[in-house]
């Protein structure tokens, strides 16, 4: 049996919403789009340069920060080899003072020691006055005392040392004066400190580890620096001629000590 007409379900008519609208020209403008890139791609902006220089300028720039680093770098290592270095010297003079400074107060130690010990035996050789025992003669008596500063006797002559009468009437004549200028003294210079005390230092390790060359000469020190830099010249002298100090500065520069030739001057060190 067929149902009649008015039974059968009606269908709703499909309204075009705004959402599918949006969607419908997203579709169209996509299309679009491939279009043109398929058959006018030259229509479209070139945005691979763009990319490309931003890519280069970025690397560029990494670059010159790494090569700022590596300067950096190497400048730092330079510093920290050249610290090393000083350290080590600084050490080994400090090790070189240390062991001369430790020699001479042994050495002074000794002296002090020695001093005592001879002046004893001195005084215990040496006989007085009193403990002293008379000299017997040859009869086996005791020998009769030495009169030194006697009392001449009453009317004995004088004697007198013997006297020419006709040379003693002659006036004595001297000749010209003649003038000699004192020597001029002549010292080296053979180290400078800031301090007097770094200086006798020195002067007691260079005097020790020379004595060929210095032994024979005295020490002074004289101001060789400004009242903003103050500095002290240690002089070695005195040397009989220039070229005697030239020697002695040829000698001690061979042995790597600063010398040069100076006026024996200054205060006693």
């Amino acid at each position: 049996m067929t149902k009649p007409a008015t039974d059968k379900p009606m269908r709703p008519k499909a309204n075009a919403s705004p959402y599918s609208a949006a969607w419908a020209v997203l579709g169209v403008a996509g299309l679009g789009y491939l279009g043109i890139a398929f058959f006018a791609p030259q229509l479209l902006p070139d945005l691979s340069h763009g990319r490309q220089h931003a890519a280069e300028t970025t690397v560029m720039k990494v670059s010159a920060d790494v090569e700022t680093l590596k300067a950096s770098l190497s400048k730092i290592e330079s510093d920290i080899s050249i610290v090393k270095a000083d350290v080590a010297t600084q050490a080994t003079q400090t090790e070189q003072l240390s062991s001369q400074v430790a020699a001479l107060d042994d050495k002074v130690r000794v002296a002090q020691a020695q001093t005592p010990a001879v002046t004893t035996t001195a005084s215990a050789a040496q006989p007085t006055g009193t403990d002293a025992a008379p000299v017997d003669d040859a009869d086996g008596g005791p020998a009769p005392p030495k009169i030194i500063n006697s009392t001449p006797r009453v009317g004995a002559p004088i004697e007198t040392g013997s006297v020419d009468k006709k040379s003693a009437n002659k006036p004595i004549s001297f000749g010209p004066a003649v003038v000699k200028p004192a020597p001029h003294p002549y010292g080296i210079q053979i180290a400078t400190d800031p301090s007097i005390d770094g200086l006798r230092i020195t002067w007691g390790a260079l005097s020790q580890i020379h004595p060929e060359q210095l032994s024979q000469l005295k020490a002074r020190y004289a101001d060789v620096g400004t009242a903003g830099n103050p500095n002290y010249g240690l002089i070695a002298g005195p040397v009989k001629s220039k070229a005697e100090a030239r020697k002695l500065c040829k000698e001690l520069l061979a042995q790597s000590i600063s010398c040069k030739v100076s006026d024996y001057r200054g205060n006693v060190l």
